[in-house]
């Protein structure tokens, strides 16, 4: 678990104090709810938009939307959706895939 602190005025804090006391919870809590209710819909548009900016790759969206990975991947087609990869990965992972020792995964003949 982490911790998000801000301040507020004293009058704030009051009615928070007093909106957080009528639905009997701490304001800690009525706090999280209403930060989490103020990005839901947002969520998905922002994990979609790093995605395209090449801010964060595929699994990271998929968590930051807040969708199931079904619901991310149709969602995904529905947008025409890409993964921008740097041309370094693209290099290394074909160094990589060059370097492999074919051999080892051939199939041997037991005679």
């Amino acid at each position: 678990m982490n911790q998000v602190n801000f301040r507020l005025k004293e009058d704030e804090k009051n009615l928070l104090k007093i909106i957080a006391g009528l639905q009997g919870i701490p304001i800690s809590q009525l706090a999280k709810q209403i930060v989490l209710k103020e990005i839901e819909p947002k969520r998905i548009d922002i994990a979609f938009r790093l995605l395209k900016e090449g801010k964060c790759g595929r699994k990271r969206a998929w968590k930051l939307s807040g969708l199931s990975y079904h619901e991310f991947m149709n969602e995904w087609s529905l947008r025409n959706a890409e993964e921008l990869i740097p041309d370094e990965i693209y290099e290394k992972s074909l160094e990589v895939a060059l370097s492999l020792d074919l051999e080892s995964f051939k199939k041997k003949n037991i005679e």
